[in-house]
């Protein structure tokens, strides 16, 4: 029998961001992450963690640590590290909602069953099938020179697909993708670019910018062009262009994402680990869009080294995930990781090499906690 869980501790750690962040929900000096700790009977410990936002995701960090001392933590002692079915029903009874809290926990568990059995976390969900996982630079709201300089230098550390946040003026956003364009011409490489509103259009401006922007080729997909609740008008805006549409506020969980492929307003799915309930409910958003025909991609919630782990795993075990991801946006954003080793230092040429150790195979700095 394999270990069981003995404690659940959450701490809440504080990192500055290099520059503001700013996107069309809202804009950022610093955030706050909720690492949960799980400790089995055996004495292994595993990480998991949350970084929401509240206008994005209506969580924080400190909700993450009262729901999980509260509820979640009591609701999973006792189980078995691998027993991930009865502990997201578990999870599920003690409290609604709440998926980031559950994601933090979840991922600490995957962490210390991996580590229990002396294997990596992708083993455990399905093997490994790709070695390396090409990743997508994000690129926030920032004036036109700083987006020029920015999307540069990642094109020339080799990132074929640049992502730009969009959605606050639709005159401006043609703008900025055309310096974008321009910056990908100088570097005389074959570079994607995929727009995300984060829900700032209605719908005949999304038509409009996208009818503008997708004549020469180079739009990969646009993300969340208008309110995530809004399912007629993202398939209005998917029959009227031709670049796929990528939906992520639209799914916080299996239900949406099932409503979102029946309603037929999406081309792919932006699956983010810590926010739709950890890599237990990941892979069966995963295989209900595989089944659909749908591919997916790995976004970010600004985590750090822990939660861009856990997307590692989810990818480098996932077919589905077949498109760019940017699970790693916040390694490059904030002035230090979390992990003794920094999450960006497993990039090479726009890559991330998937790591091998047991569980996550990453190392939590633990010296944050006591600072």
């Amino acid at each position: 029998m394999l270990s069981k869980i003995v404690k659940v501790n959450t701490y809440i750690i504080e990192v500055p961001l290099q520059n503001e962040w700013k996107i069309s929900l809202y804009a950022a000096n610093t955030r706050r992450h909720a690492i949960t700790e799980v400790i089995t009977s055996d004495g292994i410990r595993g990480y998991g963690e949350a970084s929401p936002s509240p206008a994005f995701m209506g969580e924080t960090a400190d909700t993450v640590k009262l729901v999980n001392d509260l509820y979640l933590g009591p609701a999973v002692l006792g189980k078995g590290v691998n027993e991930l079915s009865i502990i997201h029903e578990q999870m599920n009874a003690v409290i609604h909602g709440h998926s980031a809290a559950k994601s933090a926990v979840d991922i600490a568990i995957h962490d210390a069953w991996g580590k229990t059995l002396n294997q990596p976390v992708y083993e455990l969900i399905g093997g490994k099938y790709r070695d390396e996982i090409p990743l997508a630079y994000v690129v926030g709201i920032k004036d036109d020179q700083s987006a020029y300089d920015e999307a540069m230098q990642k094109i020339e550390e080799g990132f074929s697909v640049i992502k730009v946040k969009v959605g606050r003026e639709p005159k401006r956003d043609v703008h900025l993708v055309q310096l974008i364009r321009k910056a990908i011409s100088d570097s005389k490489k074959e570079v994607k670019i995929r727009l995300d509103a984060n829900q700032g259009y209605n719908v005949p401006d999304a038509i409009r910018v996208i009818r503008e922007l997708e004549t020469t080729g180079e739009l990969e997909s646009v993300e969340q062009p208008v309110k995530k609740s809004d399912l007629k008008g993202l398939r209005d805006i998917r029959r009227a262009v031709d670049t796929p549409i990528m939906i992520d506020e639209t799914v916080f969980g299996l239900e949406e994402a099932l409503f979102a492929i029946q309603y037929e307003c999406a081309d792919i799915i932006n699956l983010k680990i810590c926010k739709v309930g950890g890599i237990h409910q990941s892979k069966k958003i995963a295989a209900i869009a595989e089944a659909a025909g749908i591919t997916c991609a790995i976004g970010s919630n600004l985590e750090l080294g822990i939660g861009i782990a856990a997307s590692m795993h989810v990818a480098a075990s996932t077919p589905v995930i077949s498109r760019h991801n940017d699970f790693i946006c916040g390694a490059y954003l904030h002035t230090h990781d979390l992990t003794t080793v920094p999450a960006k230092d497993l990039v090479s040429d726009g890559k991330m090499k998937v790591v091998n150790g047991p569980g996550l195979g990453i190392e939590f700095n633990m010296d944050l906690i006591s600072k």
